[in-house]
């Protein structure tokens, strides 16, 4: 037996001589102590399994539109099998070839359909398991950079946060997307400690993979260059790892998204990845929009730090602007405000575009918080009126913590508690009034455009929850010829929910009187459903 685990199994052993419950309570203790990062974990993977059920019973939470494009993704893929072509249910009579990121995480799923069935809650799992590799590197990078102590807070703060809460187990990319992150950010600071090349390698896999499944990550690598200036100014120039490196972790997402091009240019489908379709980028208005900035503060302030983490964070960045060991976290502070510049405007209302920013929160929030719980060791330098402050950080740090909690535990609850998605029941109806081979027009809420800016308005839910196909209707082109243009392409039923939608187009509800009969439970019950004659 090895000296290690002769001092465990003393450790835990029992003393006869003793109280047995002190025993048994000293025995839970050290196991606690020598197992918490792996309890912590655990604990976070438990309370995360509800939510894995939870489409089955009553609909996607949280993001739905998004969750249900990339769960019909998944479901097509069980037919074509062909990761190169994903498929959407909103692409007409044509096959739904769409431009998108590199479908690996629903393609994962639709395999796992194959040999299970086809449950959503399937694809939540995968999602949770990503979500725990991504909890899992976290930690080891913390640990790496923090001490014992500080790092275990980081990894709670990180577990916990509201927005992880929210984005660890959806059917979407972002588990995925943060976890081949998570591995590329540890894996490239070992490889600058150790300057083992195979690491290096591995961390180019890593990042290659976070951009395929979201080319947004493509920031971390503002990261890896402020670290590498550090550590080599501009010599790393000349050094022919770092540019194979650059290769390995760009070229594939070069690859796909050029491809991904062509399936928008010869189909016409797009989530707005590099063309036409929906814009991330906008224009300088949002830059010089006070708005913009104050969205992105309330994201931040809610979602990520939880808002009882603001200050701790701030001490942090104090802390590592003092330390070189620990300026790894305001690198990632300076790459999230560029990421956050470069996308304005999804960054402005999609807070699941905020997940990058966890894990440079967490490092700092956990500095912070070691340094607030940190006894006090007083020097000549401190005057009375410091050290009066400093014997109350004890009792703001643990104010901080509470806030942190009740921040949190009200996201857990908010997702924790059933809440039906409003399209629910109508797809439901669609599915028993629709036959399966034939082609809908759905009508969508959303504009075409927002602001002079081309808009993602496809609403998928339907979609999807009925297992349907054909066109999605912008909310502004709700026009007896457009719909008529569908119609004559095939479209053999057209769907409206939107009470308001349909009452301000007197025209589009005289046209609709004239050639189609209404068959399902009627716009007053939300869900009209028109069929052709």
């Amino acid at each position: 037996m090895s000296a290690h685990s002769t001092s465990y199994f003393n450790s835990c052993s029992l003393d006869t001589n003793s109280d047995p419950k002190e025993n048994i309570v000293r025995s839970l203790a050290n196991f606690i102590k020598q197992h918490h990062i792996g309890l912590i974990i655990l604990i976070s993977v438990l309370m995360r399994l509800p939510f894995v059920l939870a489409p089955e019973i009553y609909g996607f939470q949280g993001a739905s539109w998004r969750q249900a494009d990339t769960a019909s993704i998944a479901h097509n893929f069980i037919a074509s099998k062909n990761i190169l072509f994903p498929q959407i249910n909103w692409g007409g009579n044509g096959p739904g070839y769409v431009e998108t990121e590199f479908q690996f995480y629903p393609f994962t799923v639709s395999m796992l359909y194959q040999v299970f069935g086809e449950h959503v809650s399937i694809g939540l799992f995968v999602s949770l398991v990503f979500s725990t590799g991504s909890l899992i590197f976290f930690y080891a990078l913390a640990r790496n950079l923090l001490s014992s102590k500080a790092a275990t807070i980081a990894l709670i703060f990180f577990a916990a946060s509201p927005l992880f809460t929210a984005y660890s187990v959806v059917f979407m990319p972002e588990p995925t997307v943060l976890f081949f992150y998570m591995a590329a950010f540890y894996l490239f600071m070992i490889w600058l400690q150790k300057q083992n090349f195979v690491l290096l390698l591995l961390a180019g896999v890593a990042t290659a993979l976070a951009i395929l499944v979201k080319p947004t990550s493509i920031h971390i690598g503002f990261v890896f260059l402020f670290l590498v200036i550090e550590k080599y100014k501009l010599r790393f120039l000349k050094d022919y790892r770092l540019w194979l490196f650059a290769i390995i972790s760009l070229l594939p997402g070069v690859i796909w998204y050029l491809h991904a091009r062509d399936l928008y240019l010869d189909y016409g489908n797009t989530f707005g990845v590099i063309s036409g379709g929906d814009s991330k980028f906008d224009n300088l208005r949002y830059w010089l929009s006070p708005e913009f900035y104050l969205s992105i503060l309330e994201i931040d302030l809610v979602g990520v730090f939880a808002i009882g983490g603001v200050f701790p964070f701030a001490i942090g960045v104090v802390v590592a602007r003092l330390n070189r060991k620990y300026r790894v976290i305001l690198y990632g502070a300076v790459s999230i405000l560029i990421y956050y510049l470069i996308i304005p405007r999804y960054i402005s209302f999609a807070n699941y575009y905020h997940i990058f920013a966890l894990p440079y929160a967490a490092l700092g929030i956990g500095l912070g918080l070691d340094w607030l719980f940190e006894p006090i060791r007083y020097g000549p330098s401190y005057g009375p009126a410091l050290q009066k402050i400093l014997r109350h950080k004890f009792i703001l740090s643990s104010v901080f913590v509470l806030l942190i909690a009740l921040i949190t535990l009200r996201a857990y609850i908010r997702y924790l508690i059933p809440s039906q998605d409003p399209l629910w029941q109508c797809s439901q109806v669609v599915a028993q009034t629709v036959p399966e081979s034939a082609l809908v027009i759905i009508s969508s809420t959303t504009v075409s455009e927002n602001n002079g800016v081309p808009n993602n308005y496809q609403k998928p839910q339907i979609f999807f929850y009925s297992h349907r196909y054909g066109w999605s209707l912008a909310a502004d082109q709700h026009t007896p010829e457009q719909i008529a243009e569908y119609h004559e392409l095939g479209g053999q039923y057209f769907v409206i929910y939107s009470q308001d939608l349909f009452q301000s187009n007197p025209q589009l509800v005289s046209y609709l009187d004239q050639t189609a009969q209404q068959v399902g439970p009627g716009i007053e019950n939300s869900c009209a459903i028109y069929q052709f004659k």
